[in-house]
């Protein structure tokens, strides 16, 4: 847990134990009458500032593993049409995922990683017209065999201009 998070709640217990009304703990703090409220409550009830454990299923890849997983989509072009590519396509770190790792991933939950991890989603679409030649040449080459995929790629080489 962040600590400031808890630095707050310890903040609203130690004003309203000297006295002080919800709203002004509300007001000094910046933050909602009910927030103050439940911590205050929560805080007689049980004497616990942190948070509850969350349940739910743990993810399929340790620490380790999804450090390195993100370090390939983000450094690796992916090897596509028999050289090397712009970016990933979700089938393609799908089958990544499975190779390395042995696990296997929906498309949505591929989709959230590539979030996670920061990568920006790149539609082909028609050409621009105020777009340069060079860069127009260069974006056909990369996507010549299907221009109707959706690539993920790095924030680094989204950039161009």
């Amino acid at each position: 847990m962040k600590k400031e998070k808890l630095e707050l709640r310890k903040t609203i217990v130690k004003l309203y134990n000297k006295g002080k009304k919800q709203e002004e703990i509300a007001f000094l703090l910046e933050t909602s009458q009910s927030t103050v409220s439940y911590w205050i409550i929560r805080h007689r009830e049980t004497g616990l500032l942190e948070d509850k454990p969350r349940s739910g299923k743990p993810r399929m890849l340790t620490e380790k593993q999804l450090k390195g997983f993100k370090e390939a989509l983000l450094d690796i072009p992916p090897p596509r049409f028999g050289g090397e590519s712009f970016g990933w396509t979700t089938k393609m770190a799908i089958q990544y995922a499975k190779d390395r790792f042995n696990i296997i991933y929906s498309m949505r939950r591929m989709q959230e990683l590539f979030h996670e991890f920061g990568l920006s989603l790149i539609t082909p679409r028609q050409e621009h017209r105020k777009s340069s030649h060079a860069a127009r040449a260069v974006y056909k080459m990369d996507f010549k065999k299907n221009l109707n995929k959706n690539i993920w790629a790095a924030p680094s080489l989204t950039s161009m201009r």
